[in-house]
């Protein structure tokens, strides 16, 4: 087990349901998004946060006197942790002895309640995360609450005020546009749609997806359809008739490809890159 104080707040990587928050890497990304909140204190923020492994599980670590430090990165860091449903515990519940394992259930020969079909419980439980989120446009003044969601499908974000100053001020003009799904008692979109109307020699009038992306623990709920009837829906409203949208074609890839060919995407074209050296 790596250091840790006795009065340190751990953000647990894993949730209240027992799974490992993914990606594996993500309490050292958390880390160093945090060195953007702070520009005096650029290299000392790692005297009051720093990624532990506890019994081969990521965590964070938190000094207490972070929230009188940094009332900011404490919220935010509490933010994240509710957020993502992770468990938040203290140092010094890793000081003693190791808890004992659960006894297990013992079984009866009461008759047990039918099981109901895996498809209807799954569908029943997309039904009720649905019920509870807000799909809604993210205006400027709120572009850091896609922040989270988005760093998970762009690794190299790690400066939250680098990523709205790019957004607001440069994509923005040239017409960018959020949609975030918001579960109940979140403060940051679990799900995040950027998109831009464009118009070129080769597609004339569409709009294009730039970004798209579902949190790990949020997946299969629904949210990338709801998002993608969204924008169906103002391309319809705009009289727009095409969508497209750019995808990496590693296996990593493969769950978002499944969703645009089930939401009637089709591939058209190569996207080829060529990669210049600095002059």
């Amino acid at each position: 087990m790596s250091f840790i104080q006795a009065d340190d707040i751990i953000i647990h990587g894993t949730t209240s349901n027992g799974k490992v928050f993914r990606p594996s890497d993500w309490a050292e990304r958390l880390c160093g998004i945090l060195s953007s909140f702070n520009k005096d204190h650029r290299l000392s923020y790692h005297e009051w946060v720093h990624p532990v492994l506890i019994d081969k599980v990521r965590c964070v670590a938190i000094s207490a006197q972070l929230e009188t430090i940094d009332p900011g990165m404490f919220r935010f860091l509490m933010d994240f942790a509710a957020d993502n449903d992770l468990r938040m515990m203290h140092g010094q519940d890793f000081m003693g002895e190791q808890q004992p394992a659960p006894v297990a259930e013992t079984t009866t020969d009461v008759p047990q309640p039918a099981v109901p079909d895996a498809a209807c419980t799954e569908a029943a439980a997309e039904d009720e995360h649905l019920a509870g989120s807000v799909l809604r446009e993210i205006p400027p003044g709120e572009t850091a609450s896609a922040f989270a969601a988005l760093s998970v499908l762009r690794p190299t974000l790690t400066d939250i005020n680098r990523f709205v100053e790019q957004v607001n001020k440069v994509q923005r003009a040239q017409g960018y546009r959020l949609l975030g799904i918001f579960e109940e008692g979140k403060a940051n979109a679990v799900a995040v749609c950027g998109f831009r109307e464009e118009t070129n020699l080769a597609s004339g009038r569409h709009i294009h997806i730039d970004d798209f992306v579902t949190v790990p623990q949020s997946r299969r709920r629904g949210y990338a359809q709801r998002l993608l009837q969204e924008v169906h829906r103002i391309a319809q409203e705009n009289g727009i008739a095409q969508l497209h949208v750019d995808s990496n074609v590693s296996s990593e890839r493969t769950a978002a490809h499944r969703v645009y060919f089930q939401n009637g995407f089709e591939i058209s074209a190569y996207h080829f890159i060529c990669t210049l050296c600095n002059p």
